[in-house]
């Protein structure tokens, strides 16, 4: 009688351990699903000579286009850019590398600059955001 008590006490304490890990490991995956990434700093938009040249992921680069280069983001992610001086925000695709070195975060293009409102001053603060990969 004994020995059933503990091998059911034993049992009911692997379930209970098996299901609060499994609520823990499917809360972190939603959170991080849910999660946006993001990030401030310097943007710039390219000069209008790179119109019609390849960018790195072989997509010819189109002034009229709301794409952007940056460091490290996979090609294709679609970001959310905020200009902080006047809250204005686009959403490009990623198709180019930032050169290097390049103390911008994110190069945008000429339509997604002048979106933003910061084609005259040629730099701005801005905040991107990580909305799909």
């Amino acid at each position: 009688m004994k020995q059933r008590k503990s091998r059911w006490l034993a049992k009911t304490m692997l379930s209970v351990s098996l299901m609060s890990f499994c609520s823990i490991s499917l809360a972190k995956v939603e959170k991080q699903e849910n999660e946006q990434i993001r990030d401030g700093g310097i943007a710039s938009f390219y000069s209008d000579k790179l119109h019609g040249r390849a960018t790195t992921s072989g997509e010819t680069y189109d002034k009229y286009e709301m794409t952007a280069a940056h460091k490290s983001l996979p090609m294709g992610t679609r970001l959310r850019v905020t200009n902080l001086k006047n809250n204005r925000s686009v959403i490009v695709k990623v198709n180019d590398r930032l050169r290097r070195p390049n103390k911008h975060i994110v190069d945008l293009s000429k339509k997604a600059a002048k979106e933003l409102g910061f084609v005259h001053a040629g730099l701005t603060k801005v905040r991107i955001e990580i909305l799909a990969s």
